[in-house]
């Protein structure tokens, strides 16, 4: 056994002999609750699971396997028993666990070995079966699923989630979609609940947001506590934004930072949350506005500058003249006379000034901007904004006469192009 999975088996016990918390017992406190899709809910005495076994011999229906009583020590070895210390591992790095990561990773690396040795038998029990869903979708090896939809009879456990699990783990967002986007997830045992909220909400993010935000919610509030519920959070956070909900981006954002500010996806969530604001044609640009210096404020001032210019850049790219003109002034403020940030900064602000009324003075910015002291990204920056400044006062040069008649399609979109010429030289004037 190595070190990693000595640690995780004696963390594994203590999560089993911790009230509340009980692998061993999983089923008994959830099962009746909450069966999920296509199980049956296991009954308290032995006299209610004869005459189960009866009646289901009677109707021809499918009997649920029985679930054997395990030690903490055996519970602690079980495909269960893994997972949820797996689990517990990743919740560890929602809290700033830098070494909860790297054991993660080593933990993870040795289940996706073990949990594919286990003996055929094993995933009779539903706790497992289950497990082995929550194992793929949390980054575990998506064979585990294909191997477990080989078998005859299937594991105890919707088949959906399987399929969704495998086709989620291989990256085949549809397909994933189509089986787990008509799942309750309030049906589903608490354990998976919360994680088939969060990954139904990702699936969808990015095409429906409302119906992310809902599913997102639902995670959170399934999952307290837990990086399924930091997760949620994040994601949560900057569909919000994009939707313009400045209220529920408020509350959102206070409670990341109090609940995960800590956390070692926080750097990274708030570079994510920044870019987002800058990238976004988000509705009611002046209020983001002050709504994202309130969230700068909340950084070290170090690190301030450098996302002024990184919000900056973003915006420039994506066209938001608002946010880049303000993020560059900020920046510019943090940087001192002569530094490539403050360099930086103006090219940035120069940029955003030729598609407003000041084309003169952006152009007049541009000139000065020091390229020697400019990355590489942002002298092909200056060089297009350059280029830009150029064609936004330039007449085109007419045509060649031609003897040819002009097609209609071809005369439609001269048309177009001659009417998008026209509000461009409006709005460069």
């Amino acid at each position: 056994m190595t070190t990693a999975s000595r640690i995780i088996l004696l963390l594994g016990l203590a999560l089993l002999w911790a009230p509340g918390r009980s692998l061993a017992n999983e089923s008994a406190g959830h099962e009746e609750a909450a069966p999920a899709h296509g199980e049956s809910a296991h009954t308290g005495s032995e006299g209610a699971k004869g005459e189960e076994q009866e009646n289901s011999a009677e109707t021809g229906e499918e009997q649920t396997p029985a679930i054997p009583n395990l030690t903490p020590e055996e519970a602690a070895k079980q495909p269960f028993g893994l997972v949820r210390t797996l689990q517990s591992v990743q919740d560890q790095i929602a809290q700033g666990s830098a070494s909860a990561h790297e054991l993660q990773k080593r933990f993870l690396s040795e289940l996706n070995v073990e949990m594919r040795k286990m003996p055929s038998e094993v995933w009779d029990d539903p706790r497992n079966a289950r497990a082995a869903v929550v194992f793929v979708l949390i980054g575990g090896d998506p064979r585990l699923a294909n191997d477990l939809l080989s078998r005859t009879p299937l594991p105890p456990v919707d088949e959906r989630l399987l399929k969704g699990a495998l086709a989620f783990g291989e990256g085949r967002t549809q397909d994933a979609i189509q089986f787990l986007e008509d799942i309750d997830v309030r049906s589903l045992e608490p354990g998976l609940a919360g994680l088939v909220a969060l990954i139904q909400g990702t699936l969808v993010g990015k095409k429906e947001a409302k119906k992310a935000i809902a599913l997102f919610d639902d995670a959170r509030l399934l999952s307290p506590g837990t990086l399924v519920e930091e997760s949620a959070l994040r994601q949560e956070v900057l569909l919000v934004a994009r939707e313009g909900d400045f209220e529920k981006f408020d509350k959102l954002a206070s409670q990341y930072s109090r609940r995960f500010g800590k956390s070692i996806y926080a750097r990274n969530f708030r570079r994510q949350f920044f870019a987002g604001v800058a990238r976004q044609d988000f509705k009611g640009t002046s209020e983001w506005i002050s709504r994202t210096e309130a969230e700068l404020m909340k950084l070290p001032l170090g690190e301030r500058g450098g996302a002024y210019l990184s919000i900056a850049e973003e915006a420039t790219l994506a066209g938001n003249v608002a946010i880049a003109s303000f993020a560059a002034g900020k920046g510019a403020e943090f940087a001192r006379e002569g530094s490539a940030e403050k360099e930086r900064a103006r090219l940035y602000e120069g940029a955003a000034r030729l598609v407003t009324d000041d084309y003169e003075g952006g152009l007049k910015t541009l000139n000065g901007v020091a390229k020697h002291k400019l990355r590489h990204a942002d002298k092909e920056i200056h060089e297009a904004a350059l280029s830009l400044a150029g064609q936004l006062r330039k007449w085109p040069e007419a045509p060649e006469e031609s003897s040819e008649a002009i097609p209609p399609g071809v005369a439609r979109a001269q048309d177009l192009i001659s009417k998008v010429d026209t509000l461009l030289g409006g709005d460069a004037q």
